[in-house]
């Protein structure tokens, strides 16, 4: 009787700085011998999956996001008012370029897709052809961020805005097993549901207390929220442009992960809800959310994959 093997497809989602965590994760997966067939990423997704496929080691992307004078880059980063974006993009081309150079798909170890957005058809475009530069720019095109793609005819965007975890793409590169990573807010949203419910930093005048005899020996303090005045002040307080573009971008990309995570047979979901869209400068610890996640998925991938 043969040995059973799957052909296994890894899918890395979008999420701007959030998406470093995917190193963790290929980190995690490699080191259990879990060997793609093939790789589809989408906006981050596709810069690690890119980096990945074309034989640039994890070693070697860590250390670059640990030493990399982020807030420098962030800072001189070219802020020009185009037409399609008020980033042009030429910081992100040059690291593009130092890692992937004149690569194209075909010379990868191992195959790779990535997904963008056409504004002239309105429709998703898979990119698995040409250079990997240009469909990796295209794919990390945030709407009006990052100017547009000009590609043949085609005028590209990221394609976080109808993908953000590319399973669809990665189905049809003839694999059978899919493993997702995708990064979740989760851990950010909790924190403040639980502020809401439990009425943390709440100022004082925003409560009335009522003591209960519970029993003899105990008495609970019972908090009745007379109006959420305090927590709506403050929450306002520390919004910015930055923090309602961020916290929309995160609300879209949760709703479109639901009907692409269907397809998963395994989903790994680092937290970094609490890590800024373009947090890069807490890359190692983004990268660490990764590991953390994936191990706790070691028991499952073994089963299923029967390592």
């Amino acid at each position: 009787m043969g040995i059973f093997r799957r052909k296994i497809g890894i899918a890395l989602s979008g999420g701007a700085a959030r998406g470093l965590s995917h190193i963790g994760v290929l980190e995690v997966l490699e080191g259990l011998g879990v060997k793609p067939e093939a790789i589809a990423g989408t906006s981050m997704g596709a810069i690690i999956g890119s980096f990945y496929c074309s034989g640039i080691s994890l070693e070697e992307m860590k250390s670059y996001v640990k030493s990399m004078n982020w807030k420098s880059f962030l800072l001189f980063s070219d802020l020009v008012l185009s037409r399609t974006g008020i980033i042009n993009g030429r910081k992100v081309e040059e690291l593009l370029k130092k890692f992937l150079g004149n690569r194209t798909f075909s010379s990868c170890r191992i195959p790779f897709c990535c997904v963008a957005v056409d504004l002239v058809k309105r429709e998703k475009v898979v990119l698995s052809e040409g250079k990997l530069i240009d469909a990796v720019r295209a794919s990390i095109s945030i709407p009006g961020f990052f100017s547009a793609v000009h590609l043949g005819s085609k005028i590209l965007v990221d394609g976080g805005i109808v993908e953000p975890l590319p399973t669809e793409a990665i189905r049809k590169m003839n694999i059978d097993f899919i493993i997702a990573s995708s990064i979740t807010f989760r851990r950010d949203r909790d924190k403040y549901m639980k502020v809401l419910s439990e009425g943390n930093d709440y100022n004082k005048e925003d409560f009335s207390y009522k003591n209960e005899n519970i029993s003899k020996n105990k008495k609970d303090k019972i908090i009745k929220i007379k109006k959420p005045e305090g927590l709506r002040r403050q929450y306002l307080e520390k919004l910015s442009v930055n923090k309602v573009l961020d916290t929309s971008f995160s609300i879209m990309h949760e709703e479109l992960i639901k009907n692409c995570i269907k397809y998963a047979d395994i989903v790994i979901e680092p937290e970094v809800g609490d890590f800024g869209f373009f947090d890069l400068i807490h890359g190692s610890q983004i990268i660490q959310r990764g590991i953390e996640a994936a191990r706790e998925k070691i028991p499952e991938i073994k089963r299923k994959l029967r390592l």
